[in-house]
């Protein structure tokens, strides 16, 4: 296996957990409790092309041009992620609108 490779890995694992945390964390949230998880796998899984031939998460990217490189600029992956946050967004306001529409009266889970 390349290093590519185990980094491509280690950020799934990382953004699942994340995301695992986040659900456990927004137990009252309603149906918007898997927002916060969606985005956090969407920005682990967004590939950025940083050089000719490397991809990275584009979140990484963002993190080394803002706070760990000189003179690299951070806004076409920023660009990136806002693209990919703002269709995330939409798609999950699509799905909770059509569940609202079709189970409107739909029990909620009440927790302890």
């Amino acid at each position: 296996m390349t290093g590519e490779v185990i980094a491509w890995i280690a950020a799934v694992v990382a953004g699942l957990g994340l995301a695992w945390l986040l659900w456990l964390v927004t137990r009252n949230w309603g149906r918007w409790r898997f927002l916060p998880g969606c985005l956090v796998l969407a920005w682990s899984l967004t590939p950025y092309r940083f050089d000719g031939e490397h991809e990275a998460p584009a979140f990484a990217v963002v993190i080394f041009r803002a706070f760990l490189e000189e003179g690299l600029d951070p806004e076409p992956p920023l660009i990136a992620l806002g693209a990919v946050s703002s269709g995330v967004v939409v798609v999950y306001l699509v799905v909770v609108g059509v569940l609202t529409l079709v189970a409107p009266g739909a029990r909620k889970i009440r927790r302890p």
